[in-house]
């Protein structure tokens, strides 16, 4: 069936994406198999991409400590705010389904990007699609867990993706947008 294909590769595609967007972050940052448990009322931050034939929702949940940690600012880590902080999980959404949605591309799979919103003490489990295939990805930095999570729903069995990469046109660098 082409549409498992097609979510296998997209989560993939995903899970790169979110290990180079931490290695850009931290050098603390490890994978590991699993939520230690530890994610119960962290900031979280969601965003979608979508066209008529596929639709992404990620959600990324950060602990507050590794929020202050990779802030870009790194004068006072303990005194950023957390208004500051909660703009920050939400650029951080952004550039990671930035960095998705320029690898799908090499894939011909055009998406749409929406707009990050940002959630404290829900559920991420009731953020994501209940009808899309969810994958989580798990990270360690600095001894906190930070998840990133996806789900993927293919409409159109039929869509135009190529599995196999496809050589780039524009040459955008990872988490590059170009916008018209």
């Amino acid at each position: 069936m082409v549409d498992l294909a097609v979510v296998q590769c997209v989560q993939d595609i995903f899970e790169k994406a979110c290990t180079g967007l931490l290695e850009s972050l931290s050098d603390l940052a490890v994978r590991i198999d699993s939520s230690r448990g530890d994610l119960i009322e962290v900031p979280i931050a969601c965003i979608d991409a979508g066209s008529h034939d596929i639709e992404l929702i990620i959600c990324l949940q950060f602990p507050v400590s590794v929020l202050a940690l990779t802030y870009p600012i790194q004068a006072d880590i303990t005194g950023v705010d957390e208004e500051r902080l909660e703009d920050w999980i939400s650029e951080l959404s952004n550039q990671l389904v930035g960095r998705v949605k320029n690898k799908l591309l090499s894939h011909n799979c055009q998406v749409d990007l929406g707009l990050p919103t940002s959630y404290f003490g829900s559920d991420v489990e009731q953020l994501l699609s209940q009808t899309g295939e969810i994958k989580s990805v798990y990270f360690d930095v600095d001894g906190e867990t930070c998840a990133f999570h996806i789900s993927v729903e293919v409409f159109e069995e039929d869509m135009v993706f190529t599995i196999a990469e496809t050589e780039e046109p524009d040459g955008l660098d990872d988490g590059e947008l170009e916008l018209f």
